[in-house]
């Protein structure tokens, strides 16, 4: 397409410059029409679209209109819902999960599969299976009573119960993590999370409440791939100073209720001694001087 000839404004002999073509392209163009937008929203689109064809404009504003496609996540699902209330959408879902309405802890799958090889241990367990699924167990029972000598309330639950024959055992689960302990320290190191955590404590008052005769602790260890167990039975010294340790701390609970007055854990000021090791390491050092 060659321009008209009153835009051609190069005169014969004149150099054809790329400068002064595009001079006459320009003047050219400016006479045309404006040029139609082919981009943009619908209404835009819509509006160039009159300046050509109205009576195609009318009938499209007649359609219903289109649903979104683009523009944040809300926006989407408001567009979509506006057509088809009941959907629900995954975020929904999620946050629903999230909200927790009846209280239920949230666990990633990691922790379910964990949760589940812990599961799988224990039942196949041969001591820790037979008292998990025994027929008489009972599971998370409470009992409810009255302190004789504090009149304080005392409620209990142990983690499982059984009935045999008159005998009546009861059990505590616990989890550990303990793989950085050396197997000769292990039992140390149990005993140490019996006393550290008053599980004694605990015990004795389960026995006394919830009348049992006999308290077992069934540990196992929740580290990833080795969740080895330990049965751990109470014994009567060790209930006898759980219990002994109990009155003391309901005796103190019990005047903290009438006095109104709850000291402080430690109340004095004091010097830090040294302990057996510590001494002994001390003298070992001494004598390396």
């Amino acid at each position: 397409m060659s321009l008209p000839a009153e835009f051609q404004r190069i005169e014969d002999g004149q150099k054809q410059t790329a400068t002064a073509m595009k001079a006459c392209i320009k003047e050219y163009n400016a006479t045309l029409p404006a040029q139609v937008k082919t981009s943009g929203g619908r209404d835009a689109l819509l509006e160039q679209l009159a300046l050509i064809n109205p009576d195609m404009v009318a009938q499209e504003t007649q359609k219903a209109q289109p649903l979104k496609v683009s523009g944040t996540k809300a926006d989407l699902i408001q567009a979509v819902k506006s057509v088809k209330p009941d959907a629900v959408f995954a975020d929904e879902l999620l946050d629903a999960w999230r909200e927790n309405p009846e209280g239920k802890v949230l666990v990633t799958r990691q922790q379910l599969a964990t949760a589940l090889a812990i599961q799988k241990a224990l039942l196949n367990h041969p001591t820790a299976g037979k008292l998990l699924t025994h027929p008489s167990r009972a599971v998370e029972v409470s009992y409810f009573g009255i302190d004789e000598e504090t009149g304080l309330e005392v409620r209990v639950r142990p983690d499982l119960e059984i009935d045999m024959g008159g005998l009546r055992i009861g059990a505590d689960l616990k989890t550990i993590s303990m793989w950085n302990i050396k197997q000769e320290g292990l039992r140390a190191k149990l005993h140490r999370e019996i006393i550290e955590r008053d599980y004694h404590l605990s015990a004795a008052m389960y026995c006394e409440t919830a009348a049992l005769d006999q308290f077992f602790w069934i540990f196992v260890n929740k580290d990833e791939n080795y969740h080895w167990i330990a049965i751990i039975e109470a014994s009567e010294e060790l209930l006898e100073l759980g219990m002994l340790e109990y009155r003391k701390a309901m005796r103190a609970i019990a005047n903290g209720f009438d006095t109104g007055e709850w000291p402080a854990p430690i109340t004095e000021d004091y010097t830090e001694e040294l302990n057996d090791f510590d001494m002994r390491r001390l003298e070992a050092l001494r004598v390396q001087a």
